[in-house]
């Protein structure tokens, strides 16, 4: 009966480690959120902890990020045709702003790129 109860504690206490530890890779930056309001962010790379069912992590890219626009046929001023290939880059340099205005999807920041993007070609 004892030797069942030891297995169960070790159980959890190795749940409980294995949920608190996360890494951040050189690529990444981390946003922390206790209980749905915004911590702290890492942007560092390494291991970390936090407190399961407490704290929660959304990892961010860190990397350069492209956005390439489908060719598009432009006609001039002087009624000459072009064809335009626009494309962005970019990085993102603040998570929780990004968090907030793009809701931390690449797909939404950038659908909203190609908005501006296509406006101004």
């Amino acid at each position: 009966m004892i030797r069942n109860l030891s297995f169960v504690i070790a159980a959890i206490v190795a749940l409980a480690a294995y949920t608190s530890a996360f890494t951040v890779h050189q690529t990444q930056q981390v946003l922390i959120f206790q209980v749905g309001k915004f911590d702290r962010a890492i942007t560092e790379p390494g291991l970390y902890f936090k407190i399961p069912f407490y704290e929660d992590t959304r990892f961010i890219d860190k990397r350069l990020l492209s956005l390439d626009s489908p060719v598009q046929e432009v006609i001039t001023a002087n009624q000459k045709r072009l064809v335009v290939d626009a494309f962005a880059r970019y990085r993102i340099v603040d998570p929780l702003k990004f968090v907030q205005s793009a809701g931390g999807s690449i797909a939404n920041a950038n659908a909203r790129l190609a908005t501006v993007l296509n406006s101004s070609v």
